[in-house]
């Protein structure tokens, strides 16, 4: 009777653990939460709170009113070795492959500082000029207000922990953001053609509404 009981109770936690994986994972098709905000973006596009930046080339703005209707949005402190400089690296890129969007005024790339206290103005801008020769179409900016910094993290999914020397351990990707400032998907920083294909898919689609208006 032992033998049994334990075998029902062993099933039952079984069974309790898959629900619980299945409802975490968005039924198996989403294996780590990473992947899991990344399908969430794709269903249901959450609006983005309009919180407000100092600029790196000058003033303040608000999220909403961030010129470009399409912004891809990334996270990044400016003394990062690893993942900001490959962050850097492919804005680069995309700010050529997205070239004539940039200059239609349709998209835009916007990188967030959360590492607010030490990434003034100067250093926001000597880390783009690191990976890029010119600053068409690329804003950068830090919160501005420190108590924001956690909800512009909280509203894109971005994990920031200090690493106790100095530096963070984080994720990265790029977010982008549509004419309605609504997170509509999150692509891995090293798919450039898969950011590339979303921006213009929005931008075709804001082209076809308005022809039909």
């Amino acid at each position: 009777m032992s033998a049994a009981r334990t075998a029902i109770a062993a099933a039952f936690a079984c069974a309790a653990g898959l629900a619980i994986a299945r409802a975490a994972t968005d039924g198996f098709e989403a294996f780590t939460l990473e992947s899991a905000r990344r399908l969430h973006a794709l269903r249901s596009p959450a609006p983005v709170p309009d919180l407000a930046l100092d600029l790196a080339d000058g003033g303040g703005a608000s999220l909403a009113a961030v010129p470009r209707r399409v912004l891809l949005v990334d996270f990044v402190y400016t003394s990062c070795p690893t993942l900001c400089a490959a962050l850097g690296s492919v804005y680069a890129r995309l700010q050529q492959r997205l070239a004539a969007e940039i200059a239609a005024g349709e998209v835009g790339l916007l990188s967030v500082s959360f590492d607010p206290e030490r990434d003034g103005p100067g250093e926001l801008r000597a880390y783009r000029a690191r990976h890029s020769s010119r600053p068409a179409g690329w804003q950068l900016g830090r919160p501005a207000r420190a108590t924001d910094l956690k909800s512009w993290l909280d509203a894109f999914g971005v994990v920031v922990i200090p690493d106790g020397a100095g530096g963070f351990t984080h994720n990265a990707a790029v977010h982008v953001v549509g004419p309605e400032r609504k997170l509509v998907a999150i692509h891995d920083l090293d798919d450039l053609d898969g950011i590339v294909n979303t921006a213009r898919e929005l931008v075709a689609k804001r082209a076809d509404d308005v022809a039909l208006r």
